[in-house]
């Protein structure tokens, strides 16, 4: 359980611009995590590709998109982190880097391939059908990332996104927004867990409040004070290695706080802990 950090309300310009091997002054390195691949949905001449995913660096994560002329064999996969620059006072101006140094046989990397820039006129790609959209949706939330985690800026990037990735949340986890989980343990009936399972997330480290913090779903073997024990899944945060081996190894007995009106928003009560939430 982590407060997000602010989301960036700088205007959005969906798709890179082009790159020419030479950092611009106004511009850092970046990392480009990929979450979907797809042939785009609009009509271009020549092998094409359509690359969503998140954009790392020295500034306010963003989820970005990207077309750009790549043969089928060269297309990346989805969790592959891409190098890429971006202008840090506003990076949806970023371009990634597909070639660099050398390749294994000791030739030169070939050219950037052509990357287009025209989501002024044309906005998100949802590609073939919106299987585009629907695939990043998927891939977010099997890692972990909720509508939560990008803020209003989603809505923005595709009107379609927020309520898809909601949906594919649910099959891995019950989201609880970080406010909502502070007001459960003030509000929500006491019950007890133990820990049944630990999956870690791969959540990136800028995403996180610190580099010795995680986050993960922590599944719960929940004892409500009146009715039947149930099993669920919740998605937690932990601010150190210590705190997460104290609180989620499993087999360990937990105090919670349960959602009267739906029992799967839970939530690990710290206070009883003796843990100051936040």
């Amino acid at each position: 359980m982590f407060g997000r950090k602010k989301a960036s309300q700088q205007s959005t310009t969906l798709l890179s611009g082009p790159y020419t091997g030479v950092l611009p002054a106004n511009q850092v390195q970046a990392r480009l995590r990929v979450a979907a691949v797809t042939p785009p949905g609009r009509q271009l001449t020549g092998d094409a590709v359509l690359v969503s995913g998140i954009l790392l660096g020295a500034f306010q994560v963003v989820l970005v998109q990207v077309t750009a002329a790549l043969p089928r064999a060269s297309w990346p996969a989805p969790g592959q982190e891409l190098p890429a620059v971006a202008d840090p006072m506003n990076p949806m101006r970023f371009a990634v880097v597909w070639w660099s140094g050398m390749q294994a046989n000791g030739a030169s990397a070939p050219n950037d391939p052509a990357q287009w820039n025209d989501a002024g006129t044309v906005g998100w790609d949802g590609g073939p059908g919106g299987a585009h959209t629907q695939a990043i949706a998927d891939w977010l939330a099997a890692n972990g990332f909720t509508p939560g985690d990008f803020g209003p800026a989603l809505a923005v990037t595709s009107l379609e996104l927020p309520t898809l990735l909601t949906a594919a949340c649910a099959r891995y986890a019950t989201v609880i927004a970080g406010h909502d989980a502070l007001a459960l343990m003030r509000t929500g009936q006491p019950a007890q867990g133990v820990v049944a399972a630990l999956t870690p997330l791969p959540m990136p480290v800028e995403m996180l409040p610190s580099p010795s913090a995680s986050m993960a779903w922590l599944t719960l073997d929940v004892t409500p004070a009146a009715g039947m024990p149930y099993r669920c899944t919740i998605r937690f945060g932990f601010r150190s290695p210590e705190r997460l081996a104290a609180i989620a190894t499993v087999g360990t007995s937990l105090p919670l706080r349960v959602d009267p009106a739906d029992r799967r928003r839970v939530t690990i009560d710290l206070p009883a802990l003796g843990i100051v939430p936040g």
